[in-house]
């Protein structure tokens, strides 16, 4: 057996990447991005073996900094309306079929980062909520793109489900307006409705809550 000067030692520390090392390995990613600024959670979001965000930017201090040293100036995405937080939302939400999350933003669509999401809604899944309650007529548009105050419309629309009960049961679980009720019909569903609208100032007080079955909420909807 030919002979080496290589010892197996099981202490030996593992080879530090070097300061080229992890800059290739942002070249290469910002190829991926079309040589724009991306986030960190887009780049871990990347498949294939790379050095992680932490690692460079406890290297390089930064971020914005490591991004700086191959040519992409700046470090900061471009500011985002609101409006245009929640199209790209409902885009990839369409096109995943269920409601994405911080790396699915990062990836799809626009390539958003999480940042700008929690900057008006708090989070990501905050946004998701908030965009789902306003394609289910929980709250306005105007709710929906306020923000963070959305989180408050969704809180403040949503009927707890001892309350429901409570109204179920002082409107003998029937249907006030028309008398139908689920032990006369299997088809009856009944809902538990402001009778003042939220949006006209309407509050969760049990007061302004009744019984109507699906028929007849919706056509008070539509009127």
């Amino acid at each position: 057996m030919e002979k080496t000067d290589f010892v197996f030692d099981l202490g030996a520390k593992r080879t530090r990447l070097s300061d080229g090392d992890l800059l290739r390995a942002l070249q290469a990613a910002a190829e991926g991005f079309g040589g724009i600024y991306f986030s960190t959670v887009a780049y871990d979001g990347l498949v294939g073996t790379k050095p992680h965000s932490k690692t460079i930017i406890e290297r390089f201090g930064s971020w914005k900094k490591a991004l700086s040293l191959i040519g992409i100036s700046g470090g900061r995405e471009r500011e985002h309306t609101p409006e245009q937080l929640i199209e790209n939302l409902e885009v990839i939400w369409r096109e995943l079929g269920y409601a994405p999350g911080k790396r699915q933003i990062a990836t799809l669509g626009a390539k958003i980062s999480e940042t700008p999401y929690k900057r008006y809604w708090g989070s990501v899944r905050n946004a998701c909520e908030a965009l789902s309650a306003f394609h289910n007529g929980l709250i306005t548009r105007v709710a929906l793109l306020r923000g963070t105050e959305a989180a408050i419309e969704l809180r403040r629309t949503t009927i707890p489900l001892k309350d429901r009960w409570a109204v179920l049961k002082r409107d003998n679980y029937k249907c006030v307006k028309c008398g139908t009720s689920p032990s006369k019909s299997h088809e009856v569903e009944l809902e538990v409705d402001h009778i003042v609208p939220v949006a006209k100032g309407g509050k969760n007080a049990l007061e302004n809550l009744q019984t109507l079955c699906h028929n007849c909420n919706q056509g008070k909807r539509d009127r």
